[in-house]
């Protein structure tokens, strides 16, 4: 059997399940959805795992990241299928509110991780252990603080983009934006 697009691939799940009420038929969809993302996601890392096994620092990058990419691929794969999957008004509109805020949050924690990895390699160079470190404590002391200031900045964008995906509180969004 051979799929060419997603709408296809739904459309067959939801034709063999026809003989099930509609609302479970999309739970089913939406839950073979999820099993799949991860099922990806097992196979990539472990591929990645594979490829990188002689490079410390990437296995320890790629197992940092793991719940991060995990929910990246449920989430992108929620995304591709929602469209094809039939769902009420309201609980479509109330799930595409959630994947946005996801995406959002998503996006924060990238930045968050990026700004950790950043600050680790810098501070690479220097070794607090060596007889005169004086330069090396001034730098990590520097590097700790500009990382706390950039992680406080990216929190509260994250947070602002987040409230102003909804009407309700976009006006808080935008006072958190202003600020």
């Amino acid at each position: 059997m051979q799929f060419n697009s997603i709408q296809d691939a739904v459309s067959a799940v939801t034709t063999a399940l026809s003989f099930l009420p509609a609302w479970s038929v999309t739970a089913i969809v939406l839950a073979l959805t999820v099993v799949g993302a991860l099922i990806a996601h097992w196979a990539l890392r472990r591929i990645a795992m594979r490829a990188f096994a002689r490079r410390p620092f990437v296995l320890s990058l790629i197992e940092r990241v793991r719940t991060l990419t995990r929910l990246a691929f449920i989430t992108l794969a929620l995304v591709l299928v929602l469209p094809a999957v039939d769902l009420p008004p309201q609980a479509a509109a109330w799930t595409v509110a959630v994947l946005r805020v996801v995406v959002i949050v998503l996006v924060g924690w990238i930045a968050l991780v990026a700004v950790d990895v950043a600050v680790t390699v810098y501070l690479l160079r220097f070794q607090l252990d060596a007889p005169d470190n004086l330069l090396a404590r001034k730098h990590v002391t520097q590097m700790r603080v500009l990382k706390r200031v950039i992680s406080t900045v990216v929190i509260l964008i994250t947070a602002a983009a987040a409230l102003m995906t909804f009407s309700e509180v976009r006006q808080v969004g935008v006072s958190i934006f202003a600020s």
